[in-house]
């Protein structure tokens, strides 16, 4: 075969090209291989070193910033055993937990904190109209011991003895804000008609259970209602 040339110079084919790397004991990039039977290197064990100690910095950190408050948490709540700080008025308690940065920290008296009510526990009669709290949207009730729904516990578990309830004002419907009827002594709601009772229970309409409550906690007569932690009325289906 007549030799190519291409401005003098020679012209060789890709065959005989590979055939003088093979003389030569030059290897094309890409197809070094690793010899059976070798394991990982020092370089890759320090890598896979440093991609573990990274992952575990990382998981540490994230369990720092984040630890919430371990009487609200139902995981950590348990496992975490802190020493709680009282306020003697309130009720409220301080936890010494390094974290919870990452959680959004809700102001109280705004909705999704706590409301401390001015009014007392014994300001409230059974047959008052429901107190409303417009910037906690909710409602402020007593109600008697037969009555046929009783208050939610609080973040303790326990069910406060002065009949305490504070109710959410939203309709489980389709979130309407649903207003007290005095002259109808129930909660109407006038979107699409769902009534419930005083006592959050339904009656009719196209909702599916009960009014939801926020837990309530009182301490020495002062109520401190948690629009952070709704618990669900009951269906009723």
């Amino acid at each position: 075969m007549a030799e190519q040339r291409n401005a003098g110079r020679r012209v060789i084919s890709q065959a005989e090209a590979d055939a003088i790397a093979a003389k030569s004991g030059v290897q094309k990039p890409g197809s070094a291989a690793k010899p059976k039977g070798e394991g990982i290197n020092r370089r890759e064990v320090l890598a896979i070193a440093m991609a573990g100690s990274a992952a575990l910095l990382t998981a540490g950190s994230l369990l720092f910033i984040t630890s919430p408050d371990p009487a609200a948490d139902p995981l950590l709540g348990p496992l975490l055993k802190f020493t709680a700080a009282q306020d003697p008025t309130t009720g409220e308690r301080t936890y010494p937990v390094a974290g919870g940065f990452a959680y959004p920290r809700i102001k109280a008296g705004t909705f999704g904190g706590k409301f401390t009510l001015d009014k007392k526990a014994s300001d409230f009669k059974d047959t008052d109209d429901p107190f409303p709290i417009a910037d906690g949207k909710f409602f402020v009730v007593k109600v008697p011991p037969d009555a046929t729904i009783q208050p939610v516990a609080d973040e303790d578990g326990n069910v406060n003895s002065d009949g305490i309830m504070a109710i959410y004002q939203v309709c489980v419907h389709l979130g309407c804000l649903v207003p007290y009827i005095a002259s109808e002594k129930r909660f109407i709601c006038p979107c699409h008609g769902s009534t419930y009772e005083r006592d959050t229970q339904y009656v009719r309409g196209p909702a599916p259970r009960n009014l939801d409550q926020f837990r309530v906690k009182i301490t020495n007569g002062t109520i401190v209602v948690n629009t952070g932690q709704r618990v669900l009325g009951e269906s009723h289906a």
